[in-house]
C-alpha cells in the first residue's frame, strides 16, 4: 500500500465538553508516523474545527446575528462559522505540534465544495496536494466553513474524504469512528454484531436498519456507507473502525478489525473520477429509448445528436450534465461539446437532414458527449 486517506470524525476527537481529546489525536499522530517510515504518504480529512470553537467559553451560549445590506445570514449558519474560526487554527496548532514531534511536517487545506465542482481549481487543488505528498508533507484537509454556503456544501465530511480519497487516487480510506465498525442493527443494542465485510452497500442498507447521524457530528454511519459505495465502484477499498484505541490505524490495516469494503475491479482514470464524486451538472440531456438501453447496460458509446430527445437547463460548453432517460433517470454524467443553445440548433439542423444527407456526416461530428469525457452512474 502506496497511499492512504484517513477520516477522522468529530465523535472521535471531541470530549464530552467539545475540547480536544488529546490521547485520541497523540494516538493518530504516532501512528501516521510509523506508516510515513515505513514509505506510505498519508492525507488526513479531519472534523472537529466546530466543536473545538464551541469549547470556548466566550463563544459557550452565545446566539448569533448579523444584519449586513439588509440581508440576514441565518442565525445557525453564523455560529458554525464563527465557531469553526476560531477552533480550525486551534485544530491545526494540535496536529501540528504533534507531528513536528514526530519529525513530519503538516499543511492545512481548507476547501469548499466549489473549489471540488471547477475542474480548474480541482486540478490545481490536486497539483499542490501531490506535490505536499511528494515532499513528505501531510496534508490535513477539512471544509472551509467559513465560507461554505448552506446551498453548496459537504454535507459531511465522509463526502469530504470520498472527494480527496478519489482526487488522489488513494489505495485506502481509513474512516475512524466512534464505534468498531458497521453493525447489523444500532451498535448500543443488545445483540448488535459487527459486519466484518460488506460487498453490496445497497443490499446492506436494504436488509439492515442503519442510523443516521452522529449526535455531535454532521455524518454518520449511513453517510459512510454511500461513500464506501462510490468508492469501491472507483476501485478504491475503504475500512471503518474505532478511533478511540491505540494505533488505530495499523489496528485496521493489519487485522480483522472494524469493517472492510473490498475491491473487485481496476481504477477509473482521473477525469472520470472527478466526474462522479466532485462535478456538479448544469443540465440534462434526455435521450432516445434505445441509447438508454445502450447505456443503461453499460455499454461503450458517446452520446450522437441522432440520440437526443431534448435538453434542459443552460449550460456552457465543456460543462457537465447528466444523462437521462425519458423517465428521468440518470444513466450517467459527462462533459457536453455545445451549450445549450448551440446544441438546441444542432439538433434542429439534424433533424431536418435526409437520410442520405446524414449518411455523408463524419461521426465526429455529431458527438454531443464523447464517451472518453462520460461515466455511468
Amino acid at each position: 500500500m502506496k497511499r492512504i486517506t484517513i477520516k477522522i470524525g468529530t465523535a472521535v476527537l471531541a470530549q464530552a465538553d467539545g475540547s480536544l481529546n488529546h490521547e485520541v489525536i497523540d494516538n493518530l499522530v504516532e501512528d501516521v508516523a510509523i506508516l510515513k517510515k515505513e514509505g506510505v504518504q498519508v492525507a488526513i480529512i479531519s472534523s472537529g474545527a466546530i466543536n473545538l470553537g464551541r469549547s470556548v467559553p466566550k463563544l459557550q451560549n452565545r446566539y448569533f446575528k448579523l444584519e449586513q445590506s439588509g440581508n440576514f445570514i441565518n442565525p445557525d449558519t453564523l455560529r458554525d462559522q464563527i465557531l469553526s474560526a476560531v477552533g480550525q487554527p486551534k485544530l491545526m496548532a494540535a496536529y501540528s505540534v504533534r507531528f513536528e514531534k514526530c519529525g513530519y511536517d503538516c499543511a492545512q487545506v481548507l476547501v469548499t465544495r466549489s473549489d471540488f465542482a471547477n475542474r480548474k481549481f480541482y486540478l490545481s487543488l490536486r497539483v499542490v496536494t501531490e506535490e505536499l505528498l511528494r515532499l513528505g508533507v501531510i496534508p490535513v484537509f477539512n471544509e472551509n466553513d467559513v465560507l461554505s454556503a448552506e446551498e453548496i456544501n459537504f454535507g459531511d465530511n465522509d463526502q469530504l474524504a470520498m472527494m480527496v480519497s478519489a482526487m488522489l487516487n488513494t489505495d485506502k480510506l481509513v474512516v475512524l469512528t466512534n464505534v468498531d465498525g458497521v453493525f447489523d442493527c444500532p451498535p448500543h443494542d443488545q445483540g448488535a454484531t459487527r459486519v466484518a465485510e460488506i460487498l453490496d452497500v445497497n443490499q446492506f442498507l436494504r436488509e439492515y436498519k442503519v442510523t443516521g447521524h452522529s449526535s455531535v457530528g454532521k455524518g454518520g454511519m449511513r453517510s459512510k456507507l454511500l461513500c464506501a459505495d462510490t468508492l469501491v465502484s472507483l476501485g478504491i477499498s475503504m475500512t471503518v473502525g474505532s478511533g478511540l484505541v491505540k494505533r488505530p490505524i495499523t489496528r485496521l490495516l493489519q487485522s480483522n478489525n472494524g469493517t472492510s469494503f473490498p475491491v473487485a475491479k481496476r481504477k477509473e482514470k482521473a477525469s472520470k473520477t472527478w466526474l462522479i464524486t466532485a462535478a456538479i451538472p448544469s443540465g440534462k440531456i434526455v435521450v432516445s429509448t434505445y441509447l438508454a438501453e445502450t447505456l443503461r447496460n453499460k455499454r461503450t458509446a458517446s452520446v450522437l445528436l441522432a440520440g437526443i430527445e431534448k435538453v434542459q437547463g443552460v449550460f456552457d460548453s465543456k460543462k457537465v450534465v447528466e444523462i437521462c432517460d425519458d423517465n428521468g433517470v440518470i444513466l450517467g454524467r459527462g462533459l457536453v461539446l455545445f451549450d445549450n443553445e448551440e446544441l438546441a440548433t444542432k439538433m434542429k439542423w439534424y433533424r431536418e437532414l435526409s437520410d442520405e444527407e446524414k449518411a455523408q456526416i463524419k461521426a465526429v461530428d455529431v458527438i454531443v458527449v464523447h464517451y472518453n469525457n462520460f461515466i455511468f452512474l
